[in-house]
């Protein structure tokens, strides 16, 4: 897990699910987003093929 001052160093071979919780109480609705990336020598690679584009129904 991330979180400010977590004594843990990203290296490079690192895999991370990144996700976050939208969340609708009032109505009693969530939805999770997530993405998986590799950490580089280089920076990251995110590791998921599908589009990124918003789908408007």
């Amino acid at each position: 897990m991330l979180y400010t001052g977590n004594p843990y160093i990203i290296q490079s071979g690192n895999v991370f699910f990144m996700h976050m919780i939208l969340m609708d109480s009032e109505n009693n609705l969530a939805m999770n987003l997530g993405e998986t990336y590799l950490v580089t020598e280089n920076g990251n690679e995110r590791l998921g093929k599908q589009k990124l584009d918003l789908v408007v129904l």
